[in-house]
């Protein structure tokens, strides 16, 4: 905008401020829209609503049952025309800031290589969704998923994104994680491959014997 049609903006918007200084009706409508944002704002209830939407739930008990070692049975499939490769790793599970996220550190083998990587996940109070971010040695992307849990709350369906290094670009995934007991549970991984889901992933946690 060049400066002389600026300047006629500026007084334009100052001259309708000018012709209805004293016409009541805005005043009162400012004074009621006030009054309404002092009371969305009041200082105690936005502290008690936050502490409330802070406050670890029922789904967050799950993470303190997940606290501990546990044993993997990796099943991986990347290309559909060779059988898939096994390969076992360990899993270390911790929960953070009073249980309110839950982290896993792994170490394996992944195509013959050493293996690490870390997640964290959480319960989102507000979005009513699980949270997950994953990292590893593989890659330098950062891959993030939500996901809700059925009836039971024994089945957690996913769905997560990251960027792809065959493509490029970012690809979508789906992920199921299905709870068997307190020392059993598996993960699964799906992804498309030629335009079709495969399953690319099987992890089977089992939880280290004392």
């Amino acid at each position: 905008m060049k400066a002389g049609a600026l300047l006629c903006a500026v007084l334009l918007t100052v001259g309708a401020g000018t012709l209805h200084a004293d016409d009541p009706a805005p005043k009162a409508k400012a004074a009621a829209e006030k009054g309404k944002s002092a009371q969305a704002m009041d200082p105690k209830a936005m502290e008690e609503m936050m502490m409330k939407m802070a406050a670890p739930g029922p789904q967050h008990e799950r993470f303190k049952q997940l606290e501990g070692e546990w044993d993997l049975v990796v099943t991986s499939s990347w290309d559909p025309t060779q059988p898939p490769q096994e390969s076992k790793g360990t899993s270390v599970v911790r929960t953070l800031m009073e249980g309110r996220y839950s982290q896993e550190d792994v170490n394996g083998v992944t195509m013959g290589r050493p293996f690490t990587g870390m997640g964290i996940t959480g319960y989102d109070n507000i979005q009513k969704k699980y949270v997950s971010t994953w990292i590893d040695n593989m890659g330098t992307g950062i891959m993030t998923s939500s996901g809700t849990a059925d009836a039971s709350g024994k089945v957690i369906n996913w769905t997560g994104e990251s960027s792809d290094p065959m493509t490029g670009k970012v690809a979508k995934y789906r992920m199921v994680t299905r709870f068997t007991d307190s020392d059993n549970y598996t993960f699964e991984m799906f992804g498309k491959m030629n335009g079709k889901e495969m399953k690319m992933m099987q992890i089977q946690y089992s939880r280290k014997k004392a």
